[in-house]
């Protein structure tokens, strides 16, 4: 009988550690990930835009707007401290302060410089997806990842910003 009641004592001891060891386990969430290529759909303000992006934790970031139609073509290269507007054979450059915050790519390398320097603090989390919050100069953004870190939008209310990535390439260097 004793016997029983031993075995009986450490099957439940067994299971008690396994319990309180499972509870106690913290799922922390994948880095979000600074070094990517992607394409992005996005309403501003009563405008839809599509191109692709690709962007690096050292802040340099390449825009490519494909449609509206009007702006087909049109290419933004923020790098160290500048921006180069190009279309076809024009090139502009200068630094970019001359762009207005609240344009459509200011927005989008505002959101970008925030997540790679670290400003973006983690809100809510599940098994497949983040929401993380982030202050700009234009309002707060809201930015979702995927399990991996990707992210997979952002949204900033006070700028009328909404912005989706898809075929999320990250750039494991």
């Amino acid at each position: 009988m004793t016997k029983r009641v031993l075995n009986t004592l450490y099957v439940f001891s067994f299971l008690l550690i396994l319990l309180f060891g499972g509870c106690q386990a913290k799922n922390e969430p994948a880095d979000i990930v600074t070094d990517f290529s992607a394409n992005f759909n996005s309403s501003y303000r009563d405008a839809e835009y599509s191109g692709s992006i690709s962007t690096n934790r050292q802040g340099v970031a390449y825009i490519s707007i494909s449609s509206p139609e009007e702006l087909d073509g049109i290419n933004f290269e923020y790098k160290n401290g500048e921006l180069e507007m190009s279309r076809e054979n024009l090139i502009c450059s200068a630094d970019e302060a001359y762009l207005p915050q609240k344009s459509f790519p200011s927005l989008v390398k505002s959101i970008l410089d925030g997540i790679s320097q670290g400003r973006a603090k983690l809100s809510t989390q599940s098994d497949s997806v983040c929401t993380y919050n982030l202050k700009t100069d234009s309002g707060d953004c809201v930015i979702t990842t995927d399990k991996d870190g990707e992210i997979t939008g952002a949204e900033i209310k006070n700028a009328e910003l909404n912005i989706e990535f898809s075929e999320i390439k990250a750039d494991k260097n």
